[in-house]
C-alpha cells in the first residue's frame, strides 16, 4: 500500500512551478479559495451533494473558515482544502501534495519509519523499515510527539478520502508515514511513548527510498501477464486498465484466450488485486473471452455537460481527424447523450449488454475473481459486473470503492492565489444491477489479509 501511494505522489507531480509551500496565504486569500473550490465542483460535478447535504455542506464550510488563522503557508492551507474534498466523500474528486512532496524529499525529508496495526483504539507498530532496535512491536503505541494516538487518527480521517471507513483505515495503517507527514508535517527524531513507560523513545526517520522498497526488490511486472497454474488452471493479472493503449489490452486478450482454449483450461483465475482502474471498455473486451450470457460494465452512466466539459471529453475520447464533423457523434452512445444536453444539464446514458464471444461459449471454465481494499475505480467495476452477472466467484475483500461512484476526472482546475490543483468526477456509473448503494463490491468468499487468496483458491480447486 505504502510504495502505491509514493509511486502516485510521484507520477502526478505534473508542470507544476517551482516550490512555494513556505509562502503565506492570509485569511482572506484562503477563504477565496475555499469558495472558489466549491463553486468549480458545483459547477462541473454530477452531484456534488449526493454524500452530503447543502446544510451539511454550509455547516462544515463555516467551520473550516472559523478556524482559519489569520495567515497560513500553501502547505498548510493545501492541508485545509483537501478536508473539503474529503469530506464530500467522492475518492476521485480530489488533489494531490505533489509539488509539496517533491520539495520535501527533494531536500532530504525523512519519514517516520513504520506502519501500525488497529485494533479497536489500540495501536502498534507493524512494518519496521531501516533499524529497528528501538521500536517495540508488542507494546501499544500511546503517543508520538506529544499526540495521543487516537488524536492522531482522528486528525488523519479528516485527510483520507477512500469512501469508507475500513478503506480509510487500511489506508492510513499502510501508509502512516505518509499521513504522519502529509497531516502533521512532523520530522525526525519522533518523540514516542509506548505503553508500560512515561520515558519516549526518540525515534529517527528514513528517507522515501526505504519506505518504497523496504522489502527485497521485485523484478517489474507486465500490466498484463498470463501464467499456467496445472494443466486445467490458468492466472491472468492485470495490474491496471490504462497504462497502455487500448490496443495493448485487446492484443494480450486474443493471445491468452487462444493459449487458454487450445490447452483445453478449465479453471481461470483473474487477479485484480492492487488493480487501481482506468479504462472500464479494456475491462469489456476481456469479459468477452469469458462470459457465458450478455453483459455489462455498468446500467447506466450520468455525465454533468459544461462547455469546458465538452472540450475536455472531445479531446480524451474523439479522434483529432474526427473531432470537426460533429455530425458522427451521433454513432456513440456517450457522444449522442452529451452533445444533445443542454450546458449544466445531466446526460443520462443507457448501457447495452454486450454479447460474449462464441468460443467463450464454447469453451465454458470456472471463473475466480481475486480482489481487495486496492481494487478501485474500473477495477471494482469489472467486479461489480463479474458479481452481478454471476460470471464467476470473488474471492479476497471487498473492493477500494463504492459499488456505484463518481468518476472520470476529466475537469482540472488550479486556485488562483494557492496554485492548488485539483480534480473534478463529471461521471456517475450506476453498477449493473442498476442499484445506487453506498458499498462497496463484497467477495463472495471473503478471506482474511493474510490468507492468500490465490493460494486458497488452488487449494479449492484442487478439492
Amino acid at each position: 500500500m505504502i510504495k502505491a501511494i509514493f509511486t502516485i505522489i510521484l507520477l502526478v507531480a505534473g508542470t507544476l512551478q517551482q516550490a512555494f509551500s513556505q509562502d503565506m496565504l492570509s485569511r482572506k486569500q484562503m477563504e477565496q479559495e475555499i469558495d472558489a473550490m466549491v463553486g468549480r465542483i458545483v459547477y462541473s460535478h454530477v452531484n456534488a451533494y449526493h454524500y452530503r447535504s447543502k446544510q451539511e455542506w454550509d455547516v462544515f464550510l463555516k467551520e473550516v473558515k472559523s478556524g482559519l488563522p489569520d495567515s497560513l503557508s500553501r502547505f498548510g492551507f493545501w492541508r485545509k482544502a483537501e478536508q473539503v474534498l474529503v469530506f464530500m466523500n467522492d475518492a476521485h474528486t480530489r488533489t494531490y501534495p505533489s509539488v509539496f512532496y517533491k520539495e520535501y524529499t527533494d531536500r532530504g525529508g525523512l519519514f517516520l519509519p513504520f506502519t501500525i496495526q488497529k485494533k479497536e483504539d489500540v495501536y502498534h507498530a507493524a512494518e519496521i523499515y531501516g533499524d529497528t532496535s528501538n521500536i517495540d512491536t508488542f507494546k501499544s503505541i500511546i503517543s508520538i510527539n506529544g499526540v495521543p494516538m487516537a488524536a492522531i487518527y482522528a486528525d488523519m480521517k479528516k485527510q483520507c478520502g477512500k469512501e469508507l471507513d475500513l478503506l480509510d483505515e487500511k489506508a492510513i495503517c499502510g501508509s502512516f508515514p505518509y499521513y504522519v507527514w502529509k497531516v502533521y508535517g512532523w520530522e525526525p527524531p519522533y518523540s514516542v511513548i509506548w505503553s508500560g513507560s512515561n520515558a519516549p523513545v526518540m525515534v529517527q526517520g528514513v528517507t522515501s527510498d526505504k519506505l518504497e522498497n523496504g522489502g527485497p526488490l521485485s523484478p517489474k511486472k507486465e500490466i498484463c501477464s498470463l501464467s499456467f497454474l496445472n494443466e486445467a488452471t490458468a492466472l491472468i493479472t492485470v495490474i491496471d486498465f490504462e497504462t497502455m493503449p487500448r490496443s495493448y489490452y485487446k492484443k494480450f486478450y486474443r493471445k491468452a484466450f487462444r493459449e487458454i482454449n487450445r490447452r483445453g483450461i478449465k479453471n481461470l483465475v483473474l487477479d485484480l488485486r492492487g488493480n487501481d482502474g482506468g479504462d472500464s471498455r479494456y475491462c469489456e473486451d476481456m469479459a468477452r473471452y469469458f462470459a457465458d450470457k450478455p453483459f455489462r460494465i455498468s446500467s447506466r452512466t450520468l455525465w454533468k455537460v459544461t462547455p469546458e466539459f465538452k472540450t475536455n471529453f472531445t479531446q480524451l475520447y474523439i479522434p483529432g481527424i474526427m473531432r470537426w464533423a460533429k455530425f458522427l457523434y451521433g454513432i456513440n452512445e456517450h457522444t449522442k447523450a452529451i452533445w444533445k444536453t443542454g450546458d449544466g444539464a445531466i446526460a443520462v446514458v443507457e448501457h447495452k449488454e454486450r454479447k460474449p464471444y462464441r468460443s467463450a461459449l464454447k469453451h465454458p471454465k470456472k471463473v475466480y475473481l481475486l480482489i481487495d481494499n486496492d481494487t478501485f475505480s474500473a477495477g471494482s467495476m469489472f467486479a461489480a459486473m463479474v458479481k452481478d452477472y454471476n460470471l464467476g466467484i470473488l474471492v479476497g475483500q471487498p473492493t477500494g470503492n463504492l459499488s456505484s461512484f463518481y468518476a472520470d476526472p476529466l475537469m482540472w482546475y488550479m486556485l488562483p492565489n494557492s496554485r492548488i490543483t485539483f480534480q473534478v468526477s463529471t461521471s456517475l456509473n450506476v453498477r449493473p444491477n442498476g442499484k445506487l448503494d453506498n458499498d462497496s463490491i463484497q467477495p463472495d468468499i471473503l478471506l482474511p489479509e493474510s490468507t492468500d487468496a490465490l493460494e486458497y483458491v488452488l487449494e479449492l480447486i484442487g478439492n
